[in-house]
């Protein structure tokens, strides 16, 4: 599938979206390929939140998906952690959680400032992604082992998938672009995003996930974000009249991605160390998806939806992460943020997407009254 037109597709995609280097990984019928531009075909990229496909592995190997946590209220099952339905914030109030330092008691003194989270809702209600519920996830499952997490997860995941080139070290590369951020990643924040890897030994996670029953137990839709479905772990979509679920990662000028396609025996990895990496993966992805599928995913067509309507979402909404100011723009809405501005354009009566620019193809709904959904993170209108 690594063919000349594929090689260009990617050499276009990473010089439009500034990417320095890139590594992909293709894998249709236990068949891998691998091809890296700007960097060597076993390069470490940081893979950010393709991390949390590995926690919940590591967790349904080691944890029972109806316990309680202890430290979170008792309708908060594991299962609830490991598909972002808790009804609790993605973040801690204050987010620098280089202040837990670097040694094995990181995680724990996290742990111990969960109580304080905000709760929005009750279980189940609106699917929000929360890095706080794989914190805890992460905590437990080593708590079970009688171990740190990194040791769990090295003794029951890494070491006997042969992923011998993942773990929790720096990166070979510096992320670049508008998100870089120097220093290593925060210990505490490990279970929801800290390991570095390489194409081919993403490639051989998800070879795993198709292969394993746990694999398939996390493919079961637990949560319904504003665009597909969610897992134990795992986002999950149609493309093409099959289902492909997978995993996205962001983090200090990194993006990756992570998907699979059962029906199809298929794995496909994309490594990027630019900040709009995302970006050029999802034109590399799409390539992917023609070849494996005959077509690419179908992108929304916008609705027409009046003034009225749309001033009923204005206002000002807040989370842990980030502040939103929503107000009416032509035939829209307009997203402020600290960041930036962006334009959203109604794809359902109160689903929106950005449609061009760095965040193009961002959605944002409003699931319940007073509460909004940016990028799937819930924030609750304050004004």
């Amino acid at each position: 599938m690594l063919d000349t037109r594929f090689h260009a597709v990617c050499e276009s995609a990473a010089a439009e979206w500034s990417v320095p280097a890139l590594a992909i990984g293709i894998d249709v019928g236990d068949s891998p390929e691998l091809l890296a531009l700007g960097c060597d075909r076993d390069t470490r990229f940081r893979i950010a939140s393709v991390t949390k496909p590995m926690t919940a592995l590591l967790a349904l190997r080691l944890l029972e998906l109806e316990s309680s946590t202890g430290v979170w209220p008792d309708d908060v099952r594991v299962r609830h952690l490991l598909s972002h339905t808790s009804g609790f914030d993605c973040e801690l109030a204050e987010r620098d959680l280089t202040r837990f330092g670097s040694g094995e008691t990181a995680l724990g003194r996290c742990v111990a400032e969960l109580p304080t989270v905000r709760r929005f809702l009750g279980v189940e209600q609106v699917w929000s992604y929360a890095n706080t519920g794989f914190w805890l996830a992460g905590y437990l499952a080593a708590e079970k082992a009688a171990c740190s997490f990194e040791e769990a997860l090295e003794r029951h995941l890494l070491e006997p998938a042969g992923l011998a080139t993942t773990s929790f070290a720096e990166p070979d590369l510096t992320g670049t672009g508008a998100d870089a951020l120097e220093g290593p990643y925060p210990t505490a924040r490990r279970p929801s995003g800290g390991l570095t890897s390489s194409a081919a030994d993403v490639l051989r996670f998800g070879r795993l996930l198709l292969g394993d029953p746990a694999g398939a137990r996390m493919r079961v839709v637990h949560g319904k974000p504003n665009a597909g479905v969610y897992g134990l772990g795992l986002f999950g979509q149609r493309v093409g009249g099959i289902d492909v679920w997978g995993h996205p990662g962001s983090y200090g000028g990194f993006q990756s991605t992570l998907l699979i396609a059962p029906d199809r025996d298929a794995v496909f990895v994309g490594l990027t160390n630019g900040s709009n990496g995302g970006q050029a993966l999802r034109r590399i992805e799409d390539e992917f998806f023609e070849r494996l599928v005959g077509e690419r995913r179908q992108a929304r067509e916008t609705v027409p939806l009046d003034g009225e309507a749309r001033r009923r979402f204005t206002g000002r909404y807040e989370n842990a992460d980030e502040w939103y100011e929503i107000g009416v723009a032509e035939e829209g809405l307009q997203v402020s943020t600290a960041g930036g501005q962006a334009l959203a354009l109604p794809i359902a009566e109160a689903v929106f997407e950005v449609q061009d620019g760095d965040a193009g193809g961002v959605r944002i709904d409003f699931p319940l009254e007073g509460f909004g959904r940016f990028g799937g993170r819930l924030a609750e209108q304050v004004a």
